[in-house]
């Protein structure tokens, strides 16, 4: 695993890292380093040498200002290591990138990162235009009817969120995002919103949960890797019911709410949710607890059967 390391000034790097770990975990691969309003270039290097000292293989250093302090010592003192890299432009979505895709060139890099700055405004103002659906038009996917590739299925009550687009979708190689929420799939301001946040590199769909079925099982989606993205328990019940087939469920975020009783620190459910879980489970489907990848996944029932504590 590559080293990371953040250089700024001041608090920047501390910050990037504290707001990344929320998303993604802990990084046990990822340090920072900080110029102190007091210091100067000698203390920094110091620092950063002794610091660099500690790690085996390659690392890569993302500095926060092209010309400053911390850019140049780095500059200056690793410029002809050939394991470390330097870039500068210090964000949160650049170090989220090298966390997702550490083996990837400085310019790849950047180049994703580059991506997830939009003009919000403007683009929210753009009009979504889905097409009637049209039952004919399934007949030509008939070589992949009953053949979905699902890599993963997950309710996350916010959707396409950091945690969806930048970590799970990254590290199951998805191909396509499916939202499946009757009120979203109907909502045109919503599904603009949620173009924005999805990664350019994926198609999104947003989704009935019935047109999800039929879409689905009518192969419309060939091989394609797809991650299913579903609001709340009740749609995955509902994706059941109508027919659609899913061998795992994961649970991510359930906010919480007067009366929701705790499953986890991030999962809250009603007393009406525990029998609709109950009734995915029944059909077969394995339920665990998971926020990122990283960390260990739980087995859901017994959390919520009180087995495991």
């Amino acid at each position: 695993m590559k080293n990371i390391v953040l250089v700024s000034h001041g608090l920047l790097a501390e910050g990037v890292k504290s707001s990344l770990e929320m998303i993604a975990g802990k990084q046990p691969n990822l340090h920072t380093i900080s110029l102190a309003p007091d210091g100067d270039n000698l203390q920094f290097g110091e620092e950063l040498e002794h610091k660099m000292k500690t790690f085996t293989g390659e690392t890569i250093i993302i500095a926060d200002l092209l010309g400053g302090t911390p850019a140049n010592v780095s500059l200056q003192i690793y410029r002809d290591n050939p394991d470390v890299e330097i870039i500068s432009g210090l964000s949160l979505p650049v170090a989220l990138e090298c966390v997702l895709g550490s083996n990837r060139s400085p310019d790849a890099i950047l180049a994703s990162a580059k991506e997830t700055m939009v003009d919000l405004k403007a683009s929210s103002k753009e009009v979504v235009h889905t097409p009637k659906s049209n039952d004919d038009a399934l007949e030509k996917y008939q070589a992949f009817a009953g053949q979905a590739n699902i890599v993963n299925a997950r309710i996350d009550e916010r959707l396409i969120h950091g945690q969806v687009a930048g970590i799970w979708s990254s590290t199951l190689k998805t191909q396509r995002l499916l939202v499946i929420n009757d009120a979203a799939a109907e909502n045109v301001l919503q599904k603009s919103s949620l173009r924005m946040a999805a990664p350019k590199s994926m198609r999104l769909s947003v989704l009935t949960v019935q047109d999800a079925v039929k879409n689905i099982n009518g192969g419309k989606y060939g091989k394609q890797r797809l991650f299913l993205i579903f609001k709340n328990p009740t749609d995955v019940l509902k994706f059941i019911d109508l027919g659609g087939s899913l061998e795992y469920l994961t649970v991510g975020n359930m906010s919480f709410e007067t009366g929701n009783r705790e499953i986890t620190k991030n999962i809250y459910i009603t007393k009406e949710e525990e029998q609709v879980f109950t009734a995915i489970s029944n059909s077969g489907v394995s339920i665990t607890a998971q926020l990122v990848p990283n960390e260990p996944a739980t087995d859901f029932m017994k959390k919520l059967t009180n087995k495991e504590k």
